[in-house]
């Protein structure tokens, strides 16, 4: 029965299951019988239960497919065991599983053992994966079990948790970053975090299954969880094998090239094998000392920098420690001394040798400008080094001459790379301005000084420009090197002041652009700073017209426009700025100019060094620009330099084509918003293969079609570009996603990607590039070949791409990339030898393996491809295709190839335009007809002058340049694009697009058509004219003809290529800005089509008025000559008249005298006939000749075309034609023979724009026909129901964009919508109404008009058929039917008596009151219920159902109310039924329903605009009457629910525009509304003061604190669980909208007004930042409200300062920690602004306030916040007027104030409670304990359990501010003098005894009290001019200085007490402040002092 082999080692109960089958355990019963009576061991079980797991698949245990579903039922088995050998040990079963036939195929297997494990008993054990890890006898079988271990679930089994070993402990990485925990939490689990499995592992890859071990651990572990089995393999000690070594070591050099675990596993390295690291990173940087950077940054994350710095060698720690310097991290100087100092001489000696190794590099590297092989040093570390080694007596003299030696090279090197020529730097980024200006290069200060001197000189005008010039060339060239300093320094300083230019004054701003230009015409700087130059000019233009920096840069290019034919492709760079076209055409005109002249320089000297080379014999290996002349070779240098990164790099792969996606309308493709992107991420960070699964179904989730272009990009460029590694679980990713579109989109991308990779000009030099490439060619396999499908053809041709690359000497790039795509077939069945495909490719590259000379390392790379193709090289025969070929463009070296790329870009013009010239008139015709217009080329556009011939393009630069018209008031704006209403700036897109359209066409259209009109008018009017004297009839009739023939030839020839650039632009304009392809695309075309017409006329006139001059010009001579013989006859009147003869007609021509007579000249001139034919010209209606040229070959493509076509058709519709032309119309003028083909013409467009109106009415009733087919087929109950992608909703949505189409695109849509209005009414069935009303929307939406129209016609529009209730419900809910309007409407016709209105009328009300969800109330229906009520006679039986139906509903709602109101009958049942349950269940659903629904009707209400406070108070009455506010629950529950439905909708609003913004607090408006309304509704009956008044006032004070609390709490369920999502609008909205409405009802609730706002504080306190960091900012704004600040501070008696000073508590606290830090975030900034404005608003209109509190407020406000607390201190009050501080002899103690204490709210007492330190005090004022001063300084430390914060110091600040000012406080009081006493004992003790930190504290304190005139100012003034005067140290003298100072040198304003402390400190000289070291300290300092000095004894 069973294939199970027998060796006779299976055991008897073994053999019996096997025998038996999967049928034996289906049952214990089974199980029982089966084994009777045997004997059962440990063994026998485990050799069962393995025997199961292997064949639980098949009996035969070989693995593959079950094809049935039964298999082991191992429960049934292990049950029947326990019962017969209960004493078996099971943890020896599972040893025993050591047997020969033990296999583990899959997970499955695995899940048997656990299932037997757990049905033993052993739940409350883990399943003993450390079987697994001992030695076994069945390897193989022990290796499948890790394996299954290795990649389980974690939820299956723990191998964690039976290992004795972890790999890693959180403990480990306690120290690290918040981010390394997070990763470390996540690896915890990993069943790879098993010491011992990893242990084991290796272990086996010693024994026989060592290819297996490797296989698992190269695709399996490594993939899974690199992290894990590198910090295992490195605690495994020592190294078990060959396996464990070059894994380990591999692992290593991954971590250490960076990677997002580095730092993780680095830290673990560290802690393990410190030695190890160490020897890791010094043998990284002997090879690569570049790497150091790495090297450091990893260093300085794990903190170990000094223990690092303490190894050697010493040339690795010196570097280490220079370009730590560099990043701030050492200080450099210290850290050489302590060396020096430690080592000696061999220190010294390795740091003259770094220093030297360094200067050789950069020697090396600034000659041959070569990439660096080192760090280089920046001149800062280099001056520390020269220093420190100079000042070394470890060196000799002569190796101190060697570190001067090296100084001054260093000092050289670094001037010649700033403004010396050097091609080392290019400049093609303006980020790179200030590192490529300012440098590392410093100069003397008298160089500086004289610089600076020059510049002030130019600019107060004592030199003139010109004389700086001269004295700057000489400076330049002279032999002085103090002079070149000055030149070099002038130059630095200048470039270093770029970016502060656009802070010049206009007229210095001037001259430094003169100046600026200047430079750049003398030839001062050349080389990299003329590129900086150059390029700073450049983004100068790049400004806005009119701006500072946009007319220097027009200042600037004015001086040096004679050397821009040097430069032709910064001439291109000017050319692309938009703004300069615009503004400045001539500056344009000349610039062309400049650039094809310096182009066709350049090709000429190109070729005439080519010449020079080929007589010359020599072929050099430098770039051709290098071997002109050093002038010339200069500026082409820096040309290329300069257009290196704009211009494209040259398609040298032509094989290679990017597949284009099918294009779907109904997908707007676009990047998702920040929040999904990170989600997307998150989950592409984490995946993994046992995740897959489930992050797939996560990437579901959040992927979204519009975004697959996004994440397409993001997986090739991002991921599968840089991570080789995680290829194929990106492609299993993809799989799992199962998109194929998606599958595309990556498909696309990749194919872009490797084209730009192949083409770019890095890949040939940069190994990186290449890397880069060889990935993609491995996903590109991965993706496809693996796959088992084929990349075609058209899209990779690979043996073309080959012989490209050998044709282009580019194999290095190629064949890599080829390698890598085939290498993938491997990973599948076909494409593999001997596939055809494949095996001709490889004879390809066989080929070039034998016969290219290729390099060993493409070679290594074949060699691989075979062997993993598993051919042999030698057997594949190569093809013959090289053998008789010779390359094409082959050179030298990368670099040439590079340089000849550049050189053809540059003489593309100059070629095209010698190209041009040879193109003659009648070519450019035929060219035009045959549809290949020659200005269609939109993909690389040449100049316009290069595409018409010589002669014409040398008079275009010659003329002046064609002015364009402004067209924006002109052009149309279809205001069916949303964009336009939407985004202002999209109509100046267009203009530019327009613009820049008609400046590319008009030039070489304009041409064209005048010369050719010209010659043919010059031609035929000096025949027809050749015997005519008039030379004025002669001039019009030239005029006439030459103006038509232009115009039509200009149309004709401009209209395609000008729709096509204009499309073109725009929809560039419009993607760049933010549009999707799809939706720039319609925009750009509808667009183009309303304005095409326009911009044709505008070439059409600019060729009539050129052609014109032109004629004039042309025919000058024979005008001059009729003149001449009309005056020679006047003056011989005596004779007869003299016919004229043009006698150079009749002398060159014998054609006049061999024509018909008809046509033949008569001697008296041209008769009226022959002139009419000439008059005729002005009749010809431009659009004829649009459908002649049309007819004759003009091409389009479809979708215009079809777009024309409808522009005709609602032009014609019913109308005469307005563009048939203003002469062809005029029955009284004459015509010629041409009119019946004219009007044959015009009769032949009409018939086709009236087929095109057929066709379009046709599809629309096309569609009208499917849809209902569709209908009366689908089975759905409603609209809504449908599918998002059902055929219905997609001709819904075709149906208006069909009209939206059309020209006339209200006209279309109101013939649509007339059509669907009969189709609704006819309509049966729900779904049909619903589909045509929401089209019947829609339609409406495309027109205004249409919108107007079709909701006049519904409302007003006297038909029977509009009768119908269904119909009208639905209209009403799509808003289409305005309910105010029709309950008029009905109302008249009920009260004319029409039966089947009234009819209608009381259906339609009963269906929208009484629906289950109401579509109206009562109010609504006022009308229409008074005109019912009115009838008399015969009422119809619906009017009497709608009237009982009314009255039942009130009686049942009075009866349950128990009220005499009316109530609304919603919820009267529901409150009946809880009132008897006695209670209320707030998850009741049906209840919230109602109240939800109820707040719905009131806010109707409040919306209504019929509405009044009358109406909104009765119906609040008839909330009350209900009962719904009696009930303590119910009423919790109605304002839960209405705050939650408003926020909600506030939340989830979507704006439309042209909407306001405030339609989303609606809602939230009316629930503000409904309180306010409901504490007027409560307003007390009796006078104030009753006991039954302030009963009342409690109640409505007790309301409206349970809103408050509700409006909390929903708040706070908010920001729990959106958290950074948490949208703070809606409630800053409630909270505003009820202080207006508080603010509105002010007067009726007059009596709790203040309670009120009171209440709101309290909430506001409630709301604080610190506890809702999400609510901030809308915090701020409320406590700041102006009426609601301002109230509680006006309140009677302060009622509300105390509540307000606790908010500004709650600011300070909360903005502390953020202000302590140094560097601010933007958030915090604002935070911050936002503070100091509320602070200037309370110092300006309620100083008293912070006059009083200025005590809490300072104690709160940070050390470093000094503004801050100015602020506050500055306040005094507003009856008092300051005396001034600065007054001359201000005799402060005489002041009046002086004496009077200030007024002081703030608890400064209960702080100095704490520990009874405030009675300890008392006593020693008192006594005078000397143990409680020597106490007082540990006093006042904090505790270590409050020290927590890093910030806060070790000082209690509040005890401290408390302490000084109670003292303080006492001794004024008390009048104790300020020099003796015990406050000043104290004052004098803590100064002396605290450290510096305390000291600074204790004086900041005492000037806190240092504000407005008072006692208490004056008291401490005098405390700290008595504590400066007496106290002996310096350094406290210093430290108050430092605090007054730090206050005065901020902005204003400044406390009065601390300026006049200040002034007389350092007036007065008792005080001998002068003469104090400290104010000489620093020159900074001295100078500061000088300063204030100055500003106070000016005064």
């Amino acid at each position: 029965m069973t294939e199970y082999k027998d060796d006779g080692t299976e055991s008897v109960i073994l053999k019996m299951i096997l025998e038996a089958g999967y049928e034996c355990c289906s049952s214990v019963n089974s199980v029982r019988d089966l084994l009777g009576n045997k004997t059962i061991q440990e063994r026998d079980v485990a050799e069962v239960i393995g025997c199961m797991a292997r064949t639980y698949v098949n009996m035969a245990g070989v693995g593959g497919d079950n094809t049935t579903e039964e298999t082991w039922n191992v429960e049934n088995f292990v049950t029947v065991v326990k019962e017969k050998a209960p004493e078996l040990d099971w943890y020896k079963v599972y040893e025993n599983l050591d047997y020969p036939h033990f296999f583990l195929f899959d997970g499955k297997g695995l899940d048997i053992l656990v299932r037997a494990w757990k049905a033993c008993g052993n739940n409350e054990k883990v399943f003993p994966v450390n079987v697994f890890f001992g030695e076994w006898e069945n390897l193989r079988g022990q290796l499948t079990a890790l394996y299954q271990i290795a990649i389980s679930p974690t939820d299956v089994i723990n191998s964690v948790a039976c290992s004795s070993r972890t790999v890693i402990k959180s403990e480990d990485f306690i120290q690290s970053s918040v981010h390394i925990r997070s990763m470390v939490s996540q690896l915890l689990n990993d069943q790879l975090n098993s010491l011992d499995l990893i242990e084991r592992i290796i272990k086996l890859a010693d024994t026989s299954v060592a290819d297996d071990v490797k296989v698992l651990l190269e695709k399996i572990l490594v993939k899974k969880v690199p992290e894990l089995l590198f910090m295992g393999l490195l605690q495994i000690d020592p190294i078990l094998n060959n396996v464990h070594q070059e894994l380990l070591d591999r692992l290593i050099n991954f971590y250490l090239t960076g990677n997002a675990s580095s730092v993780l596993v680095l830290t673990k390295f560290w802690k393990v094998k410190p030695d190890l690291f160490k020897e890791t990173i010094i043998n990284l940087y002997s090879k690569e000392p570049t790497s150091i950077t790495r090297i450091l940054a990893f260093v300085h994350e794990l903190k170990i920098l000094p223990a690092i710095l303490d190894i050697q060698p010493f040339l690795f720690t010196i570097d280490l420690a220079a370009l730590a310097t560099r990043r701030e991290y050492l200080n450099l100087e210290k850290w050489l001394q302590e060396k020096i100092n430690e080592h000696g001489e061999s220190f010294s000696q390795a740091c003259l040798k770094f220093l030297g190794k360094k200067v050789r590099a950069k020697l090396a590297r600034h000659e041959s400008n070569s990439a660096p092989t080192t760090v280089p040093l920046s001149m800062d570390v280099v001056t520390v080094f020269i220093k420190v080694l100079l000042d070394s007596s470890n060196l000799s003299r002569q190796e101190k001459d060697l570190v001067r030696d090296i100084h001054s090279t260093y000092v050289q090197l670094a001037t010649k790379s700033n403004v010396s020529p050097n091609t080392e730097q290019s400049i093609t980024d303006s980020s790179s301005l200030t590192t490529a200006t300012t440098g590392d290069i410093s100069f003397k200060q008298d160089i500086e000084d004289e610089a600076n001197s020059y510049y002030e000189r130019i600019y107060s005008g004592e030199i003139s420009i010109d004389e700086m010039i001269e004295r700057l060339t000489k400076f330049s060239t002279s032999n002085d090197a103090r002079e070149q300093d000055i030149f070099a320094c002038m130059i630095h300083n200048l470039f270093d002041e770029y970016h502060f230019f656009p802070k010049y004054p206009d007229k210095e701003l001037a001259i430094t652009s003169i100046l600026f230009g200047s430079l750049i015409q003398s030839q001062l700087v050349s080389y990299a700073p003329l590129g900086i130059a150059l390029r700073c000019v450049l983004d100068a233009l790049g400004n806005a017209p009119g701006s500072k920096m946009y007319n220097f840069g027009l200042q600037a290019l004015a001086q040096f426009q004679s050397r821009l034919p040097e430069w032709p492709q910064y001439c291109a760079h000017l050319l692309q700025i938009p703004t300069l076209q615009q503004a400045n055409p001539d500056l344009v005109h000349l610039i062309k100019s400049s650039m094809q002249m310096g182009r066709i320089q350049q090709h000429q000297q190109q070729q005439q060094q080519q010449q020079q080379q080929q007589d010359e014999g020599l072929v050099s290996d430098l770039p051709n620009a290098l071997l002109m002349d050093p002038s010339v070779s200069a500026s082409v240098s820096k040309d290329v330099v300069l257009a290196s990164s704009a211009t494209p790099t040259a398609i040298i792969f032509t094989a290679i084509r990017i597949p284009e996606m099918m294009s779907d309308e109904n997908i707007n493709y676009e990047s998702p918003n920040e929040a999904t992107q990170d989600k997307i991420l998150f989950i592409i960070n984490n995946v993994a293969l046992n995740n897959l699964e489930m992050k797939s179904t996560d990437l579901k989730d959040h992927l979204k079609q519009p975004a697959y272009q996004w994440f397409s990009n993001y997986l090739v460029v991002k991921r599968a570009s840089i991570e080789p590694n995680y290829h194929d679980l990106y492609l299993l990713l993809l799989r799992s996603f199962n998109s194929e579109l998606l599958y595309q989109h990556v498909l696309r991308e990749t194919f872009a990607n490797i084209k730009i990779l192949l083409n770019s000009e890095n890949t040939v030099s940069s190994s990186t590039e290449r890397t880069l490439l060889k990935n993609l060619g491995a996903w590109l396999g991965g993706m496809t070949l693996a796959q088992n499908k084929p990349i075609k053809q058209k899209y990779i041709s690979f043996k073309e791409l080959l012989l490209e690359g050998y044709d282009t000497n580019r194999l290095i790039v190629i064949i890599p990339f080829v390698c890598k795509v085939l290498e993938q077939g491997t990973k599948n069945s076909v494409f593999i030898p001997p596939n055809p495909w494949v095996m001709a490719i490889l004879k390809l590259l066989v080929e070039l393996y034998q016969h290219a000379d290729l390099k060993l390392n493409l070679k290594f790379e074949i060699e691989v491809l075979c062997k993993s193709l598993s051919v042999e090289l030698n057997s594949i025969q190569p093809t013959m295709v090289l053998k008789n070929r010779q390359p094409k463009n082959r050179f030298p070296t990368a670099t040439t190839t590079m340089t000849t790329a550049t050189a053809a870009t540059t003489t593309t013009a100059a070629a095209a335009a010698a190209a041009a010239a040879a193109i003659t008139t009648n070519h450019v015709i035929a060219r035009t007809e045959n549809g290949a217009s020659p200005f269609t080329n939109t993909n690389a556009r040449p100049p316009i002058t290069n595409l018409i011939p010589q002669s014409a393009a040398s008079n275009v630069n010659d003329d002046e340049p064609i002015n364009i018209p402004n067209l924006g008031p002109y052009l149309t704006f279809n205001p069916q694009i949303v964009m336009y209403t939407a985004q202002p700036n999209s109509k100046r897109w267009v203009l530019q697009a327009v613009t820049q359209s008609i400046r590319e066409i008009i030039g070489p259209v304009v041409e064209r058509s005048v010369a050719i009109a010209s010659v043919s008018t010059r031609e035929l009017v000096t025949k027809d004219f050749s015997m005519e004297s008039d030379e004025n009839k002669m001039r019009k009739a030239a005029h006439l003809m030459a103006q038509s023939l232009a115009g039509s030839l200009a149309m004709v020839t401009c209209k395609d290529p000008l729709r096509t650039s204009m499309v073109n632009h725009m929809r560039v304009l419009f993607t760049a800005n933010g549009l999707s392809e799809v939706i720039a695309e319609q925009a750009a075309m509808l667009t183009v089509a309303d304005n095409l017409d326009l911009v044709c006329a505008v070439i059409e006139k600019t060729a009539m008025e050129k052609v014109t001059m032109e004629v004039d010009d042309a025919l000058m001579n024979a005008f001059s000559n009729r003149k001449k013989h009309r005056e020679q006859q006047q003056q011989q009147q005596r004779g007869g008249a003299q016919p004229y003869f043009d006698m150079d007609i009749f002398a060159m021509s014998r054609y006049p005298s061999t024509l018909p007579e008809p046509l033949r000249p008569k001697p008296n001139g041209l008769g009226v006939n022959q002139l009419r034919v000439y008059e005729d010209f002005t009749r010809i209606p431009r659009s004829a000749a649009a459908v002649t040229a049309a007819s004759a070959g003009q091409m389009m493509d479809q979708q215009q075309s079809l777009m024309d076509q409808q522009q005709r058709l609602l032009r014609t519709n019913g109308r005469p034609d307005s563009h048939g032309g203003g002469y062809g119309n005029n029955a009284n003028l004459p015509t010629f023979d041409g009119g019946n083909q004219h009007q044959q013409q015009q009769q032949q467009q009409q018939q086709q724009q009236q087929a095109s109106a057929h066709q379009i009415l046709e599809r629309f009733a096309q569609y009208i026909n499917e849809l209902e087919k569709l209908v009366s087929m689908t089975n759905v109950p409603n609209f809504s129901s449908l599918p998002i992608n059902h055929d219905i909703i997609l001709y819904v949505r075709q149906i208006p964009v069909l009209a939206m189409s059309s020209f006339d695109q209200s006209e279309a849509a109101r013939t649509f919508a007339q059509k669907v209005v009969q189709l609704l009414y006819k309509s049966e069935t729900q779904l049909g109404r619903e589909m045509y009303v929401v089209l019947l929307e829609r339609l409406c939406d495309v027109s205004q008009n249409v919108g107007a129209l079709v909701t006049s016609w519904l409302t007003h529009a006297d038909d029977e058929r509009k009768y119908n209730v269904p119909v009208t419900v639905a209209l009403i809910k799509a808003n289409l039917i305005k309910l105010p309007e029709q309950d008029q409407e009905l109302a008249n016709l009920i009260d004319s008596g029409r039966i089947s209105a009234i009819d209608f009328t009381a259906r339609l009300i009963r269906a929208c009151l009484f629906d289950d969800v109401p579509l109206a109330t009562r109010q609504e229906f006022s009308a229409s219920l008074e005109a019912l009520g009115r009838l008399r006679g015969n009422v119809p039986d619906s009017v009497l159902v709608l009237m009982e139906e009314m009255r039942r509903r009130a009686t049942i709602s009075s009866s349950n109310s128990n009220s005499s109101g009316t109530p609304t009958p919603l919820i009267s049942q529901q409150l009946q039924f809880y009132q008897q349950q006695d209670g209320l269940q707030e998850e009741d659903l049906g209840l919230r329903e109602h109240l939800r629904i109820l707040f719905t009707e009131w806010v109707r209400i409040y919306q209504h605009p019929t509405s009044s406070d009358k109406v909104l108070g009765a119906f609040v009455a008839q909330l009350s009457q209900q009962g719904i506010f009696k009930m303590e629950d119910v009423s919790s529950l109605f304002y839960r629910v209405c705050i939650e439905t408003s926020i909600e909708h506030a939340i989830k609003y979507k704006q439309l525009p042209g909407q306001s913004a405030g339609l989303a607090y609606q809602p939230i408006d009316a629930f503000s509304k409904l309180i306010i309304s409901l504490l007027k509704l409560q307003q007390p009956s009796t006078p104030a003061g009753t006991p039954a008044a302030e009963a009342q006032d409690s109640a409505r004070a007790a309301l409206f604190n349970k809103v408050l609390s509700i409006i909390v709490l929903v708040a706070a369920q908010h920001h729990e669980q959106r958290q950074q999502q948490f949208n703070q609008r809606p409630f800053l909205r409630l909270f505003t909208s009820l202080f207006s409405d508080l603010h509105a009802a002010e007067q009726q609730i007059q009596t709790i007004y203040i309670p009120i706002l009171t209440a709101i504080s309290n909430t506001l306190n409630t709301l604080q930042p610190s506890q809702f960091p999400g609510f901030t900012f809308a915090w701020l704004q409320l406590i700041s409200h102006r009426l609601f600040m301002s109230k509680l501070l006006l309140a009677e008696n302060q009622q509300g300062w105390p509540t307000f000073q606790r908010l500004l508590i709650c600011l300070f606290k909360f903005l502390g920690p953020f202000l302590r830090n140094a560097q601010l975030k933007d958030t915090t900034r604002m935070l911050y602004r936002g503070t100091l404005r509320v602070l200037l608003v309370l110092l300006h209109d309620f100083p008293e306030f912070l006059c009083d509190y200025h005590y809490s407020l300072c104690d709160v406000i940070p050390a470093s916040c000094i503004q801050l607390r100015n602020l506050i201190l500055s306040a005094f009050p507003r009856n008092m007027r300051l005396p001034d501080p600065f007054t001359p002899n201000l005799k402060v103690d005489l002041l009046p104030e002086i004496n009077q204490s200030p007024n002081i709210l703030s608890d400064y007492t209960s702080v100095l409670k704490t520990n009874n330190l405030k009675q300890e005090i008392d006593d020693y004022l008192g006594s005078g304990n000397e143990r409680f001063l020597t106490q007082l300084p540990s006093r006042l430390l904090l505790s270590v359990e409050s020290n927590e914060d890093k910030f806060t110091g070790k000082y209690n600040v509040p005890m401290m501010n408390a302490l000084v000012f109670y003292i303080g406080a006492i001794g004024v009081n008390e009048s104790i003098p300020v020099n003796q006493g015990s406050p000043i004992e104290i004052f004098q003790y803590l100064l002396n005894e605290l450290d510096s930190e305390g000291r600074y504290l204790f004086v900041s304190a005492v000037a806190n009290q240092l504000r407005y005139p008072n006692s208490h100012t004056h008291y401490f003034s005098c405390v700290i001019l008595y504590l400066f005067a007496e106290n002996n140290n310096e350094i406290v003298k210093e430290q108050i200085t430092r605090v007054l100072l730090e206050r005065l040198i901020v902005n204003r304003p400044h406390p009065w007490g601390l300026l006049i402390t200040f002034i007389e400190l350092i007036k007065n000289p008792r005080y001998s402040f002068w003469n104090h070291a400290f104010t000489r300290c620093a020159t900074d300092i001295e100078r500061l002092f000088e300063s204030v000095s100055r500003s106070i004894n000016q005064i």
